[in-house]
C-alpha cells in the first residue's frame, strides 16, 4: 500500500469541513493542555489515483510520564480504499514514528458506518484486525465520543423538512413561537457574546448537574469565542483578486454561533453552533426547567438548522444519541427529540486502539474499566 505520512506546521495544515480534523480545533484542544501533531496523508487507489487528507493528532496525558495520542472522526470513509483494516494499520505503524516513547496507544474515533452494528466485542475485534499483519486493535472500553448519532441533510426546502418531521416535534416548533418565544444569535464579534455566553454557561452548569454529563469550564468556552475571532480576522486578511474566491482556495475556518430562547427577558434555552464548510455542528446545550410548556428547545432547534441552511450547509449533525429507541434508557428522552427532526439515525465505529506498550496500556484499560463500573 502506497502510504505517506508527512509532518506539517500548523499554519499550512490542509483545511477541511471536518470539525475535528482542523487547525482550529488544534488550537482549541492546545488551550486545554493536549499537544496537537499535524500531518498530511497521501496515499494512491487501486486504480492508481493520488489522494490525501490532513490528519490531526492529539496527545492527551495518562498519567505524570505516559500519554495516548487521539485521533477524532478520522480517517473518513469517503476516501479510504476497500482494504480500510490494513490501511489503518499501515497509518498507525507511521504515526508511531512521530511520537514520543511515552505514548502508550494510539486512540481512533472512527468516522466509519458500522452497517453491521454489531456489540459483541469480540466479533467487533475479528473483523476489525481481518486482513491485517500484527492483529493488533482494541476495542476500547467505551466510545469516547458517542458511536451513534442523527445526521439531518438540510438540502430539502423548509417545509419538506417540516413534513418529513415527527408530528409531535412540528406542534412543539409551532407552540413555541404560539407562545412568543423569541431567539437571538450571537458570534465572536457580538459586543454582547461574553456576557450572554456567562449568563447561558450558568444554565449549561445545571442543565449538566440535572442530566449526569460532564460539565466543562466556563473558560473553555470563552476560549473558542476568543479563539475564532482570532482565526476569523486572519482569514479577512487574505484577499483575493477583485474579490472571487478561487476554485482551490481552502475551506474557511469553522465559526461558532452562540442561539440563545428567551420569553419575558428570561432564557430559556441556549446552544452553541459550529459551522465547518458544509458541515454544522450541535456542540453544547442548556435548558431551564422554567416555562418547559412553551417548548423553546424545538423552536431554537428550528432557528438553527433555517440558520445553518442559510449559511450553505448541507448536514446537520445533532452529535451523539443512544443507539437504538430503547425506553428503558435513561436517554430515551434524548434518542426521540434528536430523531424527531427527521435525520438520518447513522452508526460509527466507535472507538479503537492500536497498543505501542502493550503493559501501559493494559493498566490503563483496566482503571478506565473500573471508572465505567464506578
Amino acid at each position: 500500500m502506497n502510504l505517506t505520512l508527512t509532518k506539517v506546521q500548523p499554519e499550512i495544515f490542509p483545511a477541511s469541513d471536518n470539525l475535528f480534523q482542523n487547525h482550529f480545533w488544534g488550537k482549541l484542544k492546545e488551550a486545554t493542555g493536549q499537544a496537537p501533531l499535524y500531518f498530511e496523508v497521501t496515499f494512491e487507489d487501486e486504480e492508481n489515483s493520488r489522494h490525501s487528507f490532513p490528519l490531526l493528532v492529539l496527545l492527551r496525558k495518562i498519567n505524570k510520564v505516559f500519554k495516548y495520542a487521539y485521533i477524532l472522526r478520522s480517517p473518513d470513509e469517503k476516501i479510504i480504499p476497500e482494504d480500510k483494516n490494513c490501511f489503518l494499520e499501515e497509518l498507525s505503524e507511521q504515526i508511531k514514528q512521530y511520537l514520543p516513547e511515552t505514548v502508550a496507544f494510539i486512540r481512533y474515533d472512527l468516522h466509519w458506518i458500522n452497517r453491521e452494528h454489531s456489540s459483541r466485542t469480540e466479533m467487533l475485534e475479528i473483523m476489525m484486525n481481518y486482513g491485517t499483519k500484527k492483529h493488533n486493535f482494541k476495542k476500547a472500553p467505551t466510545d469516547y465520543m458517542c458511536s451513534s448519532t442523527c445526521i439531518l441533510n438540510l438540502n430539502p426546502a423548509p417545509q419538506t423538512m417540516l413534513k418529513k418531521m415527527r408530528q409531535q416535534t412540528r406542534n412543539s416548533i409551532r407552540r413555541a413561537y404560539r407562545e412568543n418565544v423569541t431567539f437571538s444569535i450571537y458570534d465572536a464579534a457580538s459586543p454582547e457574546i461574553f456576557q450572554k455566553l456567562k449568563d447561558t454557561y450558568e444554565m449549561y452548569r445545571d442543565t449538566a448537574q440535572r442530566k449526569n454529563f460532564y460539565c466543562e469550564e466556563y473558560k473553555y468556552f470563552e476560549k473558542i469565542f476568543i479563539l475564532n475571532k482570532e482565526f476569523s480576522e486572519k482569514k479577512e486578511t487574505e484577499d483575493f483578486d477583485e474579490g472571487i474566491v478561487p476554485l482551490d482556495a481552502q475551506v474557511p475556518s469553522p465559526q461558532f454561533y452562540l442561539f440563545t430562547a428567551q420569553k419575558n427577558s428570561t432564557v430559556l434555552s441556549g446552544l452553541i453552533l459550529a459551522i465547518c464548510g458544509t458541515n454544522a455542528y450541535y456542540m453544547y446545550a442548556a435548558s431551564s426547567m422554567d416555562m418547559r410548556h412553551c417548548m423553546p428547545n424545538y423552536g431554537l432547534q428550528w432557528e438553527v438548522i433555517r440558520f445553518a441552511r442559510s449559511k450553505g450547509c448541507t448536514s446537520y449533525d445533532f452529535m451523539g444519541i443512544p443507539p437504538n429507541n430503547d425506553s428503558s434508557s435513561p436517554l430515551s428522552g434524548l434518542y426521540i427529540f434528536k430523531t424527531g427532526f427527521g435525520g438520518d439515525v447513522t452508526h460509527f465505529y466507535g472507538t479503537w486502539d492500536y497498543p505501542i506498550n502493550h503493559k501501559e496500556y493494559t493498566t490503563f484499560c483496566t482503571g478506565e474499566s473500573l471508572s465505567i463500573k464506578n
